[in-house]
């Protein structure tokens, strides 16, 4: 069970942080006024201001590429821990994702923009899919692709923090499986890094990722997104097309 816990959360996260870093994102004002009409969250009034949009266009632009340990946390609706993943992970736009998870649920996960390869050495398997970019269908692919028009599917809002930039980010649709998705960039470094993202579902349950040893905007080497697919292993291709 756990197992496959970890495959469905690693492709909706691994497709989170890829599409935010891999964002081709305009800070261009929309034409209106500078506020948007509010619908209700959780009983209450929210609206996202063309301010908060903007900000946060323009700090997911200033990341070309990126680099991180990162912590992830899975929790049910009761606090109780259903998984911790470690990991190392490198993205660089367009699309590019390199994401490694170790010990007991070791697993690799590479994107080259266009598929997604899954692979799990312990059940000498790999899946392939297409990178799908649509936003409102999983949370994660928020975080990359065309952001421009973030705020036509999710109600952005921000909430005080000492030491983080942190967006709260909530689907319009209420018939999402994701209640919000948040964002925490460094309020005191200089690149004002990403440092942490949380996802919670409509069941509770909460997955946070904490992300340590950042590298902004880093050079990676030739076939860093880029998988072989080694000999003897099953291969599942539910790609469409060709490449």
């Amino acid at each position: 069970m756990i197992k496959f816990l970890t495959v469905g959360l690693t492709i909706g996260l691994v497709s989170a942080v890829s599409l935010m870093l891999s964002a081709a994102v305009s800070a261009e004002n929309k034409p209106g006024s500078s506020a948007q009409a509010g619908i209700e969250v959780k009983g209450q009034v929210v609206a996202s201001t063309t301010g908060v949009v903007k900000q946060l266009q323009q700090q997911l632009g200033r990341i070309q590429s990126f680099s991180a340990d990162f912590v992830q946390l899975t929790q049910d609706n009761l606090g109780t821990t259903l998984q911790k993943v470690e990991g190392f992970m490198q993205v660089a736009k367009p699309g590019k994702l390199r994401w490694q998870t170790e010990g007991i649920y070791e697993q690799l996960v590479v994107s080259d923009g266009q598929s997604l390869w899954i692979y799990d050495a312990d059940l000498e398997q790999v899946s392939i899919k297409n990178m799908d970019n649509r936003i409102s269908d999983t949370p994660a692919l928020l975080l990359g692709g065309d952001v421009s028009a973030i705020d036509d599917d999710f109600i952005i809002t921000q909430a005080p923090n000492e030491n983080s930039i942190y967006y709260i980010l909530q689907p319009k649709d209420s018939s999402q499986l994701f209640d919000s998705l948040e964002l925490m960039f460094n309020k005191h470094g200089q690149d004002q890094s990403l440092t942490q993202m949380i996802i919670r579902d409509a069941s509770g349950q909460v997955t946070d990722i904490s992300f340590n040893n950042v590298s902004h905007n880093p050079s990676f080497a030739e076939g860093t997104f880029s998988f072989d697919i080694p000999a003897g292993i099953d291969v599942i291709d539910g790609r469409s097309g060709n490449y």
